[in-house]
């Protein structure tokens, strides 16, 4: 039998999605309760009602510390509710876990209109999500953090921007890597390390790095550019490089290679010019890594700016554990007043009933009577003084079917008895109720000079 307390609890919970008969359901679900760090994670947040929605529904940009979140489309649906069919959206975004740990979609508050059954006219409301919790798995030992890469597929193409049989000492060639993965963004996709090579100069360019979108799928295309200045001859061998990247769908690694390049460099008898074009080179790589030194910035925010809202956030926190603490003593307080009540003792002893068990029928009587202000705490005491004729017949046959071992601890007529004690308790409180106003108009309570 469901407590008064969880009663209460329910009615609260029930109401926070009823206003005169308006059915409210909002929640947030995700498609995986882990994911490693780029791992995009379906997240739908949904909200129905029982009638329709007036106007449309703008759930946001989320934000989710420690991930970030890709919206893609909202599809209206239908869904049962215990047994009762609703209209609703659902809003798919993709989520990708930036560190490793738990991570939280915090609760959400979302505006909505939606009439009343039978009315037309739209109601504002506010729904709210509960915060969802996703566990991000870290870099698998043995795997570099720097070069870890999730998708659904890699796609590599090299281009050089001139051809390699007639290199000489002094000449740059430039050489371009371009990434294109599957189901990430370009965030996601890691910068190229470049190996030294013995006889050659290397400059790094400024990357380039796209997201492309549609409403059902994401994904990012990285290109870097090296310059490579020759600065002697003979046979040089640019080392191949290695692409790992960790495949969502089928849970595997997969490995993308470039093999090794020789380059036959010829000699130069001009090599006056080749100090000229490295500085140049160097100028440019400078010009390159002050572009990449841009201010600072956190989640979007200037550190100034983030650490006022940090500041904010945590006073609303100690705000709102101060009020959580307050509710949660209160509630304990009152449900430890109600577990020692009469009432639910009484409600102890119709559940025993219900349950068709004589003794802990018998039992609770007992445990019922110490709750009673009776001069003798008996229940034969109790039946004498309040009990009804249906009472005193039903709780005999009561008494005599427990030494009947054919019978067990059924009762012949549980009904009856039911309502016989509830009428009997009633005269109880009764005679209370007219014993406390005599008391009250007795001379000694207001005596006159």
């Amino acid at each position: 039998m469901v407590s008064k307390f969880g009663k209460i609890v329910l009615v609260v919970f029930i109401c926070s999605f009823h206003s005169y008969g308006q059915q409210l359901i909002s929640y947030v679900s995700l498609n995986h309760e882990t994911a490693y760090i780029g791992q995009p994670v379906q997240l739908t947040v949904s909200v129905y009602t029982n009638t329709w929605f007036t106007t449309g529904i703008d759930v946001g940009n989320i934000q989710v510390e420690g991930a970030l979140t890709v919206y893609f489309r909202s599809v209206s649906n239908t869904r049962e509710f215990s047994g009762k069919k609703f209209a609703g959206v659902d809003f798919i975004y993709n989520l990708f876990p930036t560190k490793s740990g738990e991570i939280f979609v915090p609760e959400l508050k979302i505006n909505v209109e939606s009439p009343k059954p039978g009315g037309y006219k739209g109601i504002k409301h506010v729904v709210n999500t509960k915060v969802k919790t996703l566990n991000v798995n870290d870099v698998p030992t043995g795997y570099d953090p720097n070069n870890w890469l999730v998708s659904s597929s890699l796609n590599i193409t090299e281009q050089w921007n001139t051809t390699l049989n007639t290199v000489k000492v002094g000449d740059v060639l430039q050489r371009s890597i371009t990434r294109s993965a599957g189901g990430t963004l370009s965030e996601f996709i890691p910068a190229q390390q470049w190996d030294s090579v013995i006889g050659v100069s290397i400059y790094n360019t400024r990357p380039k790095v796209n997201t492309f979108k549609s409403k059902t799928a994401v994904s990012a295309k990285r290109t870097e550019t090296v310059n490579y200045l020759f600065e002697k001859e003979g046979e040089i061998v640019l080392p191949q490089i290695e692409f790992i990247y960790w495949n969502y769908n089928n849970k595997r690694f997969f490995k993308k290679v470039i093999d090794s390049t020789v380059i036959t460099v010829a000699p130069n008898a001009d090599l006056e010019m080749l100090a000229s074009i490295k500085k140049r080179l160097e100028k440019e790589n400078q010009e390159t890594e002050l572009v990449k030194d841009q201010p600072l910035l956190i989640l979007g925010m200037t550190p100034k700016r983030f650490v006022i809202w940090v500041v904010l956030g945590v006073l609303g926190i100690f705000i709102l554990f101060k009020i959580l603490k307050w509710m949660y003593f209160f509630c304990v307080k009152k449900y430890s007043t109600y577990i020692n009540s009469e009432y639910y003792q009484f409600k102890k002893v119709l559940q025993a009933i219900k349950q068709d068990n004589n003794k802990v029928f018998i039992e609770q009587l007992t445990l019922w009577m110490l709750r009673l202000e009776l001069s003798e705490q008996s229940f034969d005491f109790f039946l004498k003084t309040y009990g009804t004729e249906n009472l005193k017949r039903e709780y005999n046959r009561c008494i005599e079917l427990m030494f009947k071992s054919e019978s067990g601890d059924r009762f012949e007529n549980s009904k009856v008895l039911m309502d016989a004690l509830k009428i009997s308790r009633k005269s109880y409180y009764h005679n209370i109720q007219n014993k406390a106003i005599e008391v009250l108009k007795t001379d000694w309570l207001n005596p006159t000079n």
